[in-house]
């Protein structure tokens, strides 16, 4: 069982054999099909605009941008999922989503819905596993006939933590000197909040931001 408007059958076929498994589609979808009349309603049903501004007011719009952290993403596949699920959605104006940086960039009527309604979207996205929470701050931008400005508008960052931690095992390290030099190249990198080296046991322990830099990177730059 599946939500049409968010994957086809091809698509589950492909991701079935991207972990090894041989698939085929047994049953092609049933496609709906429509009388004269329901074909006239479907031309006088508004849809969303391509430029997805379009459909808003032209005396008054109100964009806003929000940043989401997303865990669960492991292939181009669930970037793809994610962005077409919610390119979908009337009130999004457009979605960007980096497997790299685990995450997605949405600008979207925040006259219409709410970034934790966009969260509860992006979870919902087959197959449901995708662990969500909204970044530091929205930007809103607001354009009426008599005021045009950007507000930053601050989140509860308590509950939407901003770093991510994470032990890397470093092999070759003989002296304090190793240890310096590594806490003071690393600590310098974009996105490092902090870094602590163990001589004895080997390893490094970085606080960072997951959308400026990821464990993987950091690993690259000891090395």
């Amino acid at each position: 069982v599946y939500q049409p408007h968010l994957i086809t059958a091809e698509e589950i076929k492909r991701q079935i054999e991207a972990v090894g498994f041989p698939a085929f589609i047994k049953k092609q979808p049933k496609y709906l099909k429509l009388g004269a009349i329901d074909i006239e309603r479907l031309k006088n049903t508004p849809v969303k605009s391509s430029e997805g501004s379009q459909q808003r007011s032209p005396s008054y719009t109100s964009d806003s941008t929000v940043t989401f952290i997303i865990d669960g993403m492991h292939c181009k596949s669930c970037v793809l999922n994610i962005e077409s699920a919610l390119s979908t959605l009337q009130y999004v104006s457009s979605i960007v989503v980096s497997l790299e940086n685990r995450s997605a960039i949405v600008k979207y009527n925040a006259s219409s819905v709410t970034p934790e309604t966009l969260k509860k979207a992006i979870e919902a996205v087959s197959p449901g596993q995708y662990r969500v929470s909204i970044s530091s701050e929205v930007e809103s931008t607001s354009n009426s006939p008599s005021s045009s400005s950007l507000q930053k508008i601050p989140l509860n960052i308590a509950s939407h933590p901003l770093t991510q931690e994470t032990v890397i095992n470093i092999y070759g390290m003989t002296c304090n000197s190793c240890v310096q030099s590594i806490e003071g190249v690393i600590s310098k990198k974009a996105g490092v909040k902090s870094i602590r080296v163990s001589l004895a046991n080997g390893n490094g322990t970085v606080e960072y931001d997951p959308l400026l830099t990821t464990p993987e990177a950091l690993r690259e730059a000891i090395e």
